[in-house]
């Protein structure tokens, strides 16, 4: 896989998440306090300025009840 690719898939995913949060009426100063991230760091993310760890991907989906497994099959 390149670089660009795994960028690409980075996006998807995150653009995923922000949609559910959206959905779920939950403000990036609530997801921020109830994972412990900063709302900056979350707004970088959210904007693709900053592209998040596997850590932070799986624990953002985890808060938001998103199942990333689902998100990667869509995306084939």
């Amino acid at each position: 896989m390149k670089k660009r690719q795994a960028q690409e898939i980075s996006d998807q995913i995150v653009a995923v998440l922000r949609a559910k949060r959206i959905e779920r009426a939950i403000t990036q100063y609530k997801m921020a306090k109830d994972t412990g991230m900063s709302k900056s760091s979350i707004l970088y993310i959210e904007n693709f300025k900053q592209r998040p760890s596997l850590y932070t991907v799986v624990m953002l989906a985890d808060y938001l009840g998103v199942d990333l497994g689902q998100v990667i099959q869509k995306m084939k």
